[in-house]
């Protein structure tokens, strides 16, 4: 994607981020943490404008016409058409001049859950949370459009509204967007890997106690079942910890601007870079 210096200049502190500056972010994370992974998604700036800004409308036309300009704009990322692969999803939602974070998380044998992370609850919580809502909701109807056997009804979501990190004017609430999603996806990658770890080591564990000269050799595939449970697996209460956001965790705003400008750079300059930053400003 093209950066222009309209953009960077965006990153000083006191300035409004950009929508483009988000969606590289948002891209970087995405190649960062979950390169080859379809669980993990990042909607960008475009689709979740398309998904906050439509009337909620459950008519079949309509949600024909909401899935077909939805997948118009995922085109290249094909993000929405397999929705039940999809573990978690990041989109960033821009409303009467705020920007906030909703995360879907489809969870295992329970209803998907949408978390809001807002950085101005005190001024904009009642009208933020219908902006998240409508998205969620015309994200659901655009995933049903895509996949009919999803079953989609005012149960088959939950909206939580998430204690965060609080900014303290008025300029940085897309930086907040950034800082939050860079807390979870860290915080998500790491869980990914350490139970990668585990169940290689279980596996290990159960080939290293098959006895050679025993009879159970010849039962070995029931001995080795993938599909036992893993005594690795985290409590409910550590899974609920993953997203959680608290102070300790903020990345500062002027430092988080900084993190971001110095990415875009780094990004740009590296072999087969699909980065450009251009010196001019777009007209």
């Amino acid at each position: 994607m093209t950066l222009s210096k309209t953009d960077i200049d965006a990153l000083k502190p006191g300035e409004w981020v950009t929508d483009d500056v988000i969606d590289f972010y948002f891209k970087y994370l995405k190649r960062k943490y979950f390169p080859d992974s379809k669980k993990y998604v990042y909607l960008p700036v475009t689709l979740t404008n398309l998904l906050t800004e439509r009337a909620l409308d459950s008519s079949p036309g309509y949600l024909k016409e909401l899935a077909s300009d939805a997948n118009a704009l995922d085109v290249k990322s094909q993000i929405l058409g397999q929705p039940r692969s999809i573990r978690v999803a990041f989109l960033p939602i821009f409303g009467d001049g705020h920007w906030s974070l909703l995360v879907y998380r489809n969870q295992k044998n329970k209803l998907p859950e949408f978390l809001h992370f807002n950085s101005h609850l005190n001024s904009t919580r009642e009208y933020h949370t219908q902006c998240a809502r409508t998205a969620l909701i015309n994200l659901l109807y655009v995933f049903r459009q895509n996949d009919p056997s999803m079953v989609i009804s005012k149960e088959s979501y939950k909206l939580v509204i998430k204690n965060c990190p609080q900014q303290t004017n008025g300029n940085d609430c897309g930086i907040f967007v950034c800082m939050y999603a860079y807390v979870l996806s860290s915080r998500l990658a790491k869980k990914e890997a350490k139970s990668r770890t585990s169940s290689m080591q279980d596996i290990i564990k159960r080939i290293s106690h098959v006895s050679f000269n025993s009879p159970e050799l010849h039962r070995s595939e029931q001995q080795l079942s993938f599909s036992q449970k893993n005594p690795n697996k985290d409590h409910p209460e550590r899974e609920e910890l993953l997203w959680k956001v608290k102070d300790k965790d903020v990345v500062l705003p002027d430092d988080m601007r900084a993190r971001i400008t110095n990415t875009i750079y780094h990004e740009s300059n590296l072999p087969n870079s699909r980065t450009k930053h251009v010196v001019t400003s777009r007209l």
